[in-house]
């Protein structure tokens, strides 16, 4: 009960990213939604267009950051939930389990999910058994993205390693450039630290650290040199960061002021929306270490239980269209993500998804696939809220040892989890 209730006075502060809400006429379509930036905007209008197809009356309601997840916890309790939301990890099952959600198990046998969504990520979308979301993408969250004019210019070489990101940021530091490009919001740095702890750990002790949370592997040296770093990476990051959100800092790549950034494949569509060529203005690289490691990310959709029949059309016209080869084509084209099918084809010119896709392939069959601590992906908001405190706290305080941080990342983590 008290998970319960702390779930639901959480909620009324955090949710509302990408929320659905169809009329009771079900001629409306009222989508809130966190896709705000240019990349993210032309991917929302895949899904914009195909409902107005349908004959939808499209109502947009674009929310950034946290403010969007607010919102529809606020219109959940106040037993005024929209139709659909876009929700992701964990916190499907916190919905699921407060009985908000309808059960699209009628729409998932005759769409053939089953077929459809790779093995490893269709428990996430059910709850007891039962599809409750529908997923939309993937994305690989472990991306190192290089402005290649800037190497050029400061005649350095693509990072294969540590040691060679860092002879990287130095050469770019001295030709005038930002090395790291970072924004100083908390999910920022902590999708950095993420992904160095994936590299020097290794996809099954970085699980059994943020996903299982066991204490050895919280305590252990992989994570302290993980922490050691990301304050080695401090002096390589501009002094403006602060607050910057993140597409305006994958900017600072598109204009030719900083040479690299560690951050997901959503990147890619902002390069895209700037109509910057991969392989001449921009390419992608795993982060070092993880090459053969996928840290992954879902959108996904959950549906609010329907007043009327109306509204339960309109949700199955929403759920059906999300996994069609056109709407899987078009968006994640958009977004620079993965199709969530993959008997959808990618462009032959987007070479960072075919490395995607292949990098997936291949975590899938060797067990490297790991669900994304900094994402939502591997644990609830209020665990990870506690990780990014931690995180963003080291970061900006040089006095703390990487062994202080280690040891209060999991007392953070106890305490958010009691």
């Amino acid at each position: 009960m008290r998970r319960t209730t702390r779930f639901l006075s959480g909620a009324l502060l955090a949710y509302s990213l990408l929320a659905y809400s169809v009329s009771a006429a079900a001629s409306k379509v009222e989508v809130l939604h966190w896709w705000t930036s240019a990349g993210e905007a032309k991917a929302a209008s895949v899904l914009r267009q195909g409902m107005e197809r349908q004959g939808y009356q499209w109502q947009d309601f674009a929310v950034a950051g946290i403010s969007a997840m607010n919102t529809l916890r606020i219109r959940a309790i106040s037993g005024n939930p929209p139709l659909a939301a876009q929700i992701k990890g964990p916190e499907i099952t916190e919905w699921a389990r407060l009985g908000f959600l309808r059960n699209l198990n009628n729409i998932a046998d005759a769409e053939q999910w089953e077929a459809k969504i790779p093995a490893p990520l269709r428990d996430v979308m059910q709850y007891q058994g039962n599809y409750v979301a529908a997923p939309i993408n993937i994305h690989r969250v472990n991306w190192l993205w290089i402005n290649l004019r800037a190497f050029e210019a400061a005649d350095a070489d693509i990072p294969t390693d540590f040691d060679s990101f860092f002879t990287a940021a130095d050469k770019l530091k001295q030709a005038g450039y930002i090395p790291l490009a970072l924004g100083g919001e908390p999910w920022q740095v902590a999708t950095l630290f993420d992904s160095l702890a994936l590299s020097v750990m290794g996809p099954q002790l970085y699980q059994r650290a943020f996903l299982n949370f066991e204490r050895n592997a919280l305590l252990s040296d992989g994570v302290i040199e993980a922490f050691r770093l990301l304050a080695k990476m401090r002096k390589y990051v501009d002094d403006k960061g602060q607050g910057r959100n993140w597409s305006d800092t994958t900017q600072l790549l598109i204009n030719n002021q900083a040479g690299m950034q560690v951050m997901g494949d959503w990147a890619k569509g902002e390069f895209f929306a700037a109509n910057q060529q991969e392989g001449k203005a921009f390419t992608c690289v795993a982060v070092p270490g993880t090459k053969h490691a996928f840290s992954y990310n879902v959108d996904s959709f959950v549906f609010f239980k329907p007043n009327n029949e109306n509204e339960r059309q309109s949700q199955a016209d929403i759920a059906s269209y999300l996994l069609t080869p056109q709407f899987q084509r078009d968006f994640n084209r958009y977004k620079g993500s993965l199709p969530i099918r993959f008997d959808v084809p990618l462009p032959e010119d987007d070479h960072c998804a075919h490395a995607s896709r292949d990098a997936f392939l291949y975590a899938q069959e060797h067990g490297t696939l790991s669900p994304s601590m900094s994402h939502g992906l591997s644990t609830t908001r209020y665990v990870q809220s506690a990780i990014f405190d931690v995180i963003d706290e080291f970061f900006y305080d040089p006095k703390q040892t990487p062994r202080e941080a280690a040891e209060a990342l999991y007392r953070a983590i106890l305490s958010a989890q009691a």
